[in-house]
């Protein structure tokens, strides 16, 4: 139970070192030996624990879905039990907490880019545009006509990665909460014009 538990604090250790280098150096600079640095742990025990760059960028990702996942389900524990708050929560989440910490935007911004070439980061990303998806098609159903249902969500889903990704590199000229506002508003709209 003990060596478990150290693992586990060890991993997240480095896990945390591999996002203060990336926010540092940017991906293609990060290497095992400043993570190594960083986290205070040996090349050799890096390795150890994950393999090289590629399983501690995984690991990272997985961090960060894990982190959006929570955020998600305390956004919708704040939140009436309808749809269209629920909606809302979905929202809320994605330009809130951890995923507005300028850490986390350029850990997710250098998975993006590696997505493209990498199959196993490509699955990751795969599995939460899915997870987003399947959430924004579960409260529309209720709210929504289905065949207006697959595209709305579709466009929800683009308006908050389009939205984060301008916020992410504005610089501060787009704020997450009027990124978060712009989502909103268009969820109104549409709900508006299914009801019209």
């Amino acid at each position: 139970m003990a060596r478990t538990s150290i693992e586990s604090i060890r991993r997240q250790e480095l896990i945390d070192a591999t996002l203060q280098v990336i926010e540092e150096h940017g991906f293609q600079a990060t290497t095992i030996g400043k993570i190594s640095q960083a986290s205070g742990f040996s090349v050799g025990i890096v390795s150890h624990y994950f393999g090289g760059k590629q399983g501690l960028l995984e690991a990272a990702m997985r961090h960060l879905l894990s982190l959006l996942q929570r955020d998600l389900l305390r956004s919708l524990e704040l939140r009436p039990n309808d749809p269209r708050s629920r909606l809302m929560a979905i929202v809320d989440a994605n330009f809130a907490g951890a995923q507005t910490e300028m850490q986390s935007a350029k850990t997710w911004l250098a998975f993006w880019a590696q997505a493209i070439h990498q199959p196993e980061l490509a699955r990751l990303q795969r599995v939460n545009e899915r997870r987003l998806t399947a959430n924004l098609r579960f409260y529309l159903r209720q709210l929504i006509p289905a065949d207006e249902v697959r595209d709305t969500a579709q466009t929800i889903a683009a308006l908050i990665d389009g939205f984060w990704l301008r916020a992410a590199l504005s610089e501060g000229r787009l704020r997450s909460s009027d990124a978060e506002r712009l989502c909103r508003n268009y969820i109104d709209q549409a709900l508006i014009r299914s009801t019209t």
